[in-house]
């Protein structure tokens, strides 16, 4: 269920400080890292006020499936007046409701040669249905296999190799009929009904009820399909539909080349499918319906595209009272009638309304724009890390001449606008956000799932992933596919910026010669795709289906190539006439975005590192792929494989199954801690590695911010399979200790020690002054002797890096120095930041893994709501060392995902108390509603746990 606009709007703007959740009894979908205490609710439209029994003072309105929970407010009249404005707009709401119904059950499928039925046949009276299987809709052919049992789970092991692939079983072997019916009997006879498909891969036809509705053969990914079935519908009887779906034309050899063979890359479809060097192939491309099916009702005219065009001219800054903003209003009208079409079209925005009478000639399509409207002191969409993601509501309408609505569109935009520049002293672009230099740490996103197995509810945990770990931007990389509304949502709600790839990648469209592995000469290749027409028309669909999302800040014609030089044109061109918000990039290592002066491809490198390589190495001024390593922790590993194959590598020696899934080795830094004793030794070990790898990736490029970097871009924080390289949390959702060094090193407002000159650093990459800070320094030893002490109080420039203090390591007898660096408010003590930095005698590595045993107590404190507050002290006389906490079910010890923690893998000293939130909000219902287990263990800390 999506969430109305108008409701969002409520918990934005008519009640701040408040909570909103939908469904009660399950966690807010908006409100990340905070929960409601009580959760109550009722059916249609109805007011109720509840006292909400948890120590404090709450007063509950539950509206339709949603509860407001305001915050202590007793003042009767303040809740009074904002209930009459949540009933009055919420009726408004409900009474011009559009009907849009998914169609997601009953479906059934089986492959075309074993039907002897066409289309027409197969719809135009009950098929016999024996040897049909149950389909996943949305979800591809290979999808339904697995769910039926017909092919093994393919990310498992090796079962993927028992799959057969669709470049040697045909293209047949994967083509298949999906069919359903549905009653159309609750449909409004007097109304247009519509039949809607937002993504088939690749080829299809689609019948209903004896007719085809497609225009012919419907080829493409990623182009909506909507069909006006009103006068096919059985009225009194089932509505037969049937989808026929075939594999792209040409689906690749995967021969072990980046793509395959290459020849993917000739359709307009996701690449990554033929395989690259970290995920293997999908043996059926993805084929299939893999997107979301829905009839919608209208009256005769239909609103589409609706789009709500922003400028925010000036530099703003957040939480100030701000200059006007604008916000111009367009939608595309439709009238699939035979008969004039008369009336008036509004969009209320705001409080208020903008009306124009039109008329719409039978049978065409009609763009109608609204004259921009200003916004007095608005709240602006700030990225994640510079201020709030505000968003507004409007809905678009027309009326008739009678008043009746015959159609609505909901619209959830935010003010922002975007920017950029190209600094000659850097060599690379800036970027910026309503005015303001943002620089740039993000990641490089693949897919949530490798097979398409997508839903909001993991969308809204990997995005949240990226915000917690104080990123900005995710960029979704081009052999993928065009993100689903349902991330983007999950993008704008969470503060990130997203740089979007069109289907296009130097591997596969001939950036390099590759005669082993591709198909096609490279010249041949660089003419990909076959039909541009056809990509146009995609990418002007996505971009009109993605537009209102603020988050959306780039466009890229393609990964480290561009599209042919035509349709790169044409593709800037069209983005200009149907956006105009956002920028454009012909490729992703273009020189509009950086001036390359080390050479290669302009990105990477994609291995491990020492930690001291990127504070010395001067490398791309803006990059927008480095890898590194990222092994996942034994529980994922044991998921993934079979415990048979369990086996700790040796050197870069591993077992067909770690190859299999694209094992990155760690160049002997693991063994520099100490051999490991076994696996889950190695794997412990690893993790180390991990958090000082990311720590210091992005604190080397935040040192140098508008120095030597204008941002980067990880390459890659997350694999749409189980796999063995590069990511900071696993296919189950389980960080690994790169997550939490990552999250660190890129604290807003950060102290930070540099390797290079011994000295300690203060970094605010905001654009605001930061006021009444205490800063904090305390060098000590294993055994929490201090060594060394500074503090001091002090203002931070916006967008500002400062040296602070130099630092003598190395001058006491101590195995191990601990440096804690912290950051707080001098008025309320509250914590900013903080960090622990260690240093083995030597260097020795081998010290950090060998420190006496230590003892740790926890407590859990409080609950609310599936947030849980666990007290942690180190009450032994020796640091704990590098602990993890994960948290368990208490019938079976196993971990349950995702959970947020907001740290993890901590060093407390003897003496030292840390408190720690859990939050287990995202979990499933059966997990949450279970005994859980929070446990610990460190390098020194044997393993314990804690009730929750």
């Amino acid at each position: 269920m999506m969430v109305n606009p108008w409701l969002r709007w409520l918990w934005n703007h008519v009640l701040p400080g408040g909570q909103l959740s939908q469904n009660p009894g399950r966690s807010c979908p908006f409100l990340s890292g905070t929960s409601a205490c009580g959760i109550l609710g009722t059916h249609g439209l109805s007011l109720s006020w509840r006292r909400v029994s948890c120590g404090r003072t709450h007063t509950a309105i539950t509206l339709k499936d949603f509860l407001y929970i305001f915050p202590y407010l007793n003042k009767t009249g303040v809740v009074m007046k904002r209930a009459l404005i949540i009933s009055f707009l919420l009726c408004f709401t409900l009474l011009a409701e559009s009907q849009v119904t998914p169609l997601t059950s009953g479906w059934r499928a089986k492959k075309v040669s074993e039907v002897n039925l066409d289309g027409y046949q197969l719809t135009a009276s009950e098929p016999e249905m024996t040897g049909w299987m149950n389909a996943t809709v949305p979800g591809t052919v290979l999808t339904t296999l697995v769910n039926n049992g017909r092919m093994p789970e393919p990310w498992h092991g090796m079962n993927n190799e028992q799959i057969p692939d669709v470049a040697d079983a045909g293209r047949d072997y994967y083509t298949y009929w999906f069919y359903t019916r549905f009653s159309s009997d609750n449909l409004d006879s007097t109304r247009q009904v519509w039949l809607n498909f937002r993504g088939i891969n690749y080829r299809s036809e689609i019948y209903l009820n004896g007719h085809l509705i497609s225009n012919g053969v419907h080829e493409g990914m990623f182009l909506r399909q909507k069909y006006n079935v009103t006068k096919l519908l059985n009225r009194g009887e089932h509505n037969r539909l049937a989808v026929r779906v075939e594999p792209p034309m040409n689906p690749g050899k995967p021969n072990g080349g980046q793509g395959g063979d290459g020849t993917i890359g000739r359709d307009v479809t996701m690449q990554f499918t033929a395989g690259w060097d970290w995920i293997q192939p999908v043996r059926d491309r993805n084929t299939g319906i893999w997107d979301a099916v829905t009839i919608e009702v209208t009256g005769d005219i239909d609103i589409r595209n609706g789009f709500a065009r922003t400028r925010v001219p000036g530099a703003r800054l957040p939480n100030e009272l701000q200059d006007p903003a604008f916000v111009t209003f367009s939608a595309e009208l439709e009238n699939p009638t035979d008969k004039l079409v008369e009336g008036e079209i509004a969009v209320a925005y705001m409080g208020s309304t903008d009306k124009k009478k039109l008329k719409i000639l039978p049978n065409s399509t009609v763009t109608f724009t609204f004259q921009e409207q200003k916004q007095a002191d608005p709240r602006i969409w700030w990225p994640n890390g510079m201020g709030q993601p505000s968003l507004y509501p409007a809905v678009i309408t027309f009326h008739d001449k009678k008043g009746n609505t015959l159609d609505r569109e909901d619209l959830m935009f935010g003010f922002r606008d975007v920017g950029s520049y190209f600094d000659d002293s850097l060599g690379a672009r800036v970027f910026t956000i309503n005015g303001q230099k943002i620089f740039v740490r993000g990641a490089n996103w693949i897919a949530s799932d490798g097979m398409l197995r997508l839903s909001s509810e993991r969308y809204e945990a990997e995005v949240k992933m990226h915000a917690e770990m104080n990123m900005n931007m995710i960029r979704v990389w081009g052999g993928s596919i065009t993100e689903r509304p349902e991330f983007y949502d999950a993008c704008d709600r969470n503060g990130i910026l997203v740089w979007q790839d069109l289907w296009i990648t130097g591997d596969c469209n001939g950036r390099w010669p590759d005669t082993l592995k591709k198909a096609d000469s490279q010249e041949v290749r660089r003419l990909y795709p076959d039909d541009d027409s056809l990509f146009l028309r995609s990418v002007e669909d996505q971009v009109k289906m993605l537009r209102n999302h603020p988050s959306l800040y780039i466009i890229c014609g393609g990964n480290e190539f561009p599209p042919p030089p035509g349709l790169d044109t044409l593709i800037s061109q069209r983005l200009e006439e149907i956006d105009g918000t956002r920028i454009y990039l012909d490729e992703s290592t273009s020189g509009y975005l950086l001036r390359n002066t080390i050479g290669g491809t302009a990105d990477g490198p994609y291995n491990i590192r020492e930690p001291l390589w990127f504070f010395t190495e001067k490398w791309h001024p803006f990059n927008p792929e480095i890898g590194s390593v990222g092994l996942p922790n034994m529980e994922g590993l044991g998921k993934m494989m079979d415990k048979k194959d369990l086996v700790m590598p040796v050197g870069n020696d591993v077992n067909e199954v770690w190859r299999y899934h694209k094992y990155m080795g760690y160049g002997g830094m693991i063994e520099r801690l100490g051999e490991p004793a076994d696996l889950s030794d190695f794997v412990r070990k690893a993790q180390l590695l991990n958090y000082e790898q990311y720590r210091s990736m992005v604190e080397g490029y935040t040192l140098r911010m508008w120095d030597w970097y204008t941002g980067f871009l990880v390459w890659k924080s997350q694999n749409p399979w189980p796999a063995l390289k590069g990511q900071f949390y696993d296919w189950y959702l389980d960080q690994n200790a790169g997550f939490y060094g990552f999250r660190h090193g890129a604290a807003p407002v950060h102290l930070m020690f540099n390797p290079v000159d011994s000295a300690i650093y203060v970094v605010n990459s905001t654009p605001r002054e930061r006021k009444g800070l205490r800063l904090e320094a305390r060098l000590t030893d294993e055994y929490g002797k201090d060594l060394w002490k500074k503090a001091q109080e002090m203002t931070l420039e916006g967008q500002s890096v400062t040296k602070l203090w130099d630092l003598d390591l190395g001058t006491a007898a101590a195995a191990v120095e601990l440096l804690k660096l912290r950051i707080t408010y001098v008025s309320t003590g509250l914590t900013v930041d903080e960090s622990t930095y260690w240093f083995p005698r030597d260097g020795e590595r081998k010290l950090l893994t060998s420190l006496p045993e230590a003892k740790v107590v926890g407590q859990m404190m409080k609950s609310n709501k599936g947030i849980y507050t666990v007290d942690l002290a180190s009450s032994g006389t020796v640091t704990a060392f590098f602990v993890r906490l994960k948290v368990m079910r208490t019938l079976d010890g196993e971990t349950v995902l995702p959970v947020f923690t907001d740290d993890n893998y901590i060093v407390l000293l003897p003496g030292e108390k840390k408190s720690i939130q859990v939050d287990v909000t995202g979990l499933k219902e059966d997990d949450r509603n279970t005994p859980l287990l929070l446990h610990l263990e460190g390098f020194n800390l044997p393993g314990q746990v804690i009730r929750l």
